[in-house]
């Protein structure tokens, strides 16, 4: 699944995976290394829903972070995607969440293999 968008009048979408490779492509490009940092804090979490649904849309947006930093780049994969660390802290008694990720990943271009016989 990825990001999609516009670039020069074409459709964008930059796939997102912690395998070295793609099933069916080729990697034509090494491009960078990407990192993402984020650091929430949110007063009254209620308001936001409860812990569960407060992780996973900070999950869910640094993914898009990371294939947004990879698409601004030329890229239009991400490979050895991980989430090098998570730290979510509950302060119930003062209604607050504080929250740390990082993830990272290899901005790569990819290509379709007419080879590849591994094709999803």
């Amino acid at each position: 699944s990825g990001a999609r968008g516009e670039a020069d009048g074409r459709s964008c979408r930059v796939e997102l995976t912690p395998l070295s490779r793609i099933p069916g492509c080729v990697v034509s490009e090494h491009i960078d290394r990407v990192s993402v940092c984020m650091i929430r804090e949110v007063l009254k979490v209620s308001e936001e829903g409860n812990i569960s649904v407060w992780t996973s849309r900070l999950l869910l947006e640094g993914q898009a972070m990371c294939r947004a930093q990879a698409a601004a780049i030329g890229g239009n994969a991400v490979l050895h995607y991980n989430v090098d660390q998570i730290i979510v802290n509950n302060m119930a008694h003062k209604m607050r969440v504080y929250s740390v990720l990082m993830v990272t990943g290899d901005a790569v271009r990819i290509q379709v293999d007419p080879n590849a016989r591994d094709v999803p």
